[in-house]
């Protein structure tokens, strides 16, 4: 009996620590592109706004990578609402 508690224990525990870091790093990569979507616009206006040229220029061209990535990606599908089974 007690082997068999840790075998499933075990197993719920290697798989915790070889999947853990892949799906972190999913997790806010994907999230990442998606906050940097609606931040960074409001960012680039407030550089132009402030005249801070070259920091403008860096969140513009950090916002179009974020909107490629998103659109080359097709990230849009992380983000749908689940499909109704019932």
């Amino acid at each position: 009996k007690n082997s068999e508690d840790g075998k499933g224990l075990w197993a719920i525990l290697w798989r915790s620590m070889v999947f853990l870091p892949y799906m972190l790093f999913i997790f806010v990569s994907v999230g990442c592109v998606w906050i940097s979507r609606w931040v960074l616009p409001f960012y680039f206006a407030g550089c132009i706004y402030l005249q801070h040229w070259w920091q403008a220029g860096i969140a513009g061209a950090l916002w179009l990578l974020a909107v490629w990535a998103f659109r080359r990606f097709h990230l849009t599908r992380f983000f749908e609402s689940p499909p109704f089974l019932l």
